[in-house]
């Protein structure tokens, strides 16, 4: 709600500026003069707030781990909330405003306010988005987009982007995407990064080659990702994420135990019933990795229909299996562009070629090479890198296009 918060506000010390001192809060001098040793080191650090969209994973991946890290590394002091603070003095000292997914009245109204102020208080403003709002873009099949099914978002969307100084995404097509529908130029990628203590310490060598030779006469074949991949109302025919490989799916049962976690195709209900398909709820987002590694995989497929909303995602699938070690086959899209292209198909046909090829047993040699290589990559995008860790907070600390911008290069 607009208005005051009725949640406590902060406690701002009401300092001023001391000589040879950089703060986030303003340090003050009385008459006699202040000790600069006496000030908290949390007074001298960055301060961040970020508005958040939610608390599940959109909200941890691009917005609560990364403070987390910055938290705790000392880079600077960053806190979130989702309760929209109007008390001015709440954003003294603050260098930079994170809004995440914003896309209501009452947010686009927040804005404004904070446009308002902006000057006074000399703070950047960031909107944050990891995915598509734009009806139009939303296939049908997704069962979310009744709450993004409006003008009034849509235009909500356009007028806040347009509002701030920066937007930053997950991927480049995302980028060109915001561009195209909004006007907005100040768009910067920042890919999702994988927490090490989050999944990093859960691969192990021994056990994949173990679980690939004791299931070798049955592999295991996973399947992540929630009801809105699946056509659940009807409203396409079927057609959704899963539609080109379902049959794929039915006829390999006795061959591949294939397994979801999060939800399962409706076509295939008979399958799950009859036990035929391993099917698992969604796991909340603490216990989600050991659990996926507990599945004992040997591979791992992420199919999407080839559109412009698909396009969009992020390649947080492929980098979670590369980091637990897991061969994942792709979509061969824009959103898996990192992959090696033998780990993407095109055509059902592909799919099922791929399949065959990967978990070929007299190829276990090839195998075992390249989990080896895929952790490789999955270590590169590892949270807390200094690298990665670093284009969150140039992100954070400097302008659009500024020539301190030396981290963010390599995803722009």
């Amino acid at each position: 709600m607009i208005g005051t918060s009725p949640y406590p506000q902060p406690y701002v010390p009401p300092f001023k500026k001391s000589p040879g001192v950089t703060p986030a809060v303003q340090i003050s001098t009385d008459s006699n003069g202040v000790d600069p040793n006496l000030v908290p080191k949390e007074a001298t650090l960055p301060r961040y707030v970020n508005y958040l969209a939610d608390y599940s994973g959109c909200g941890h991946w691009r917005i609560l781990w990364p403070e987390g890290v910055i938290n705790a590394t000392g880079a600077g002091m960053s806190q979130s909330t989702t309760a929209m603070v109007t008390n001015p003095v709440w954003y003294t000292g603050v260098k930079c405003i994170k809004l995440q997914r914003q896309a209501s009245s009452q947010q686009k109204q927040f804005v404004k306010f904070l446009k308002s102020i902006q000057q006074e208080y000399g703070f950047k403003i960031i909107y944050e988005v990891d995915d598509v709002v734009f009806k139009e873009v939303i296939p049908d099949y997704n069962k979310f987009k009744f709450a993004f099914d409006t003008d009034e978002i849509r235009q909500n969307c356009i007028d806040i982007v347009n509002m701030v100084d920066e937007v930053t995404v997950t991927c480049d097509f995302m980028r060109r995407l915001y561009t195209e529908k909004t006007g907005q130029e100040n768009i910067t990628v920042i890919p999702n990064f994988v927490p090490e203590w989050w999944m990093g310490h859960l691969f192990n060598e021994h056990k994949i080659k173990r679980s690939f030779n004791k299931n070798r006469k049955k592999p295991r074949i996973l399947y992540t990702g929630s009801g809105a991949h699946y056509d659940v109302d009807n409203k396409t025919g079927g057609k959704d994420d899963l539609s080109e490989v379902r049959d794929f799916i039915r006829k390999t049962v006795d061959k591949y135990q294939w397994i979801f976690v999060g939800a399962f195709p409706p076509q295939l209900v008979d399958l799950v019933q009859q036990h035929k398909i391993e099917f698992y709820p969604w796991q909340n987002l603490l216990n989600y990795p050991k659990f996926i590694a507990s599945i004992n995989a040997q591979l791992m497929v992420a199919p999407l229909q080839v559109n412009d909303f698909n396009k969009a995602k992020s390649d947080i699938k492929f980098i979670e299996a590369c980091v637990l070690g897991i061969p994942c086959l792709c979509q061969d899209i824009d959103t898996y562009n990192t992959a090696p292209q033998s780990l993407k198909f095109s055509t059902p046909e592909e799919f099922e070629y791929k399949i065959r090829s990967i978990l070929d047993y007299t190829n276990r040699n090839n195998y075992y090479t390249n989990i080896k290589k895929l952790r490789h990559i999955g270590e590169k995008r590892f949270l807390e890198l200094d690298g990665n860790i670093g284009a969150h907070l140039e992100a954070l600390n400097t302008p659009y296009g500024s020539d301190e911008r030396k981290l963010l290069r390599e995803w722009n």
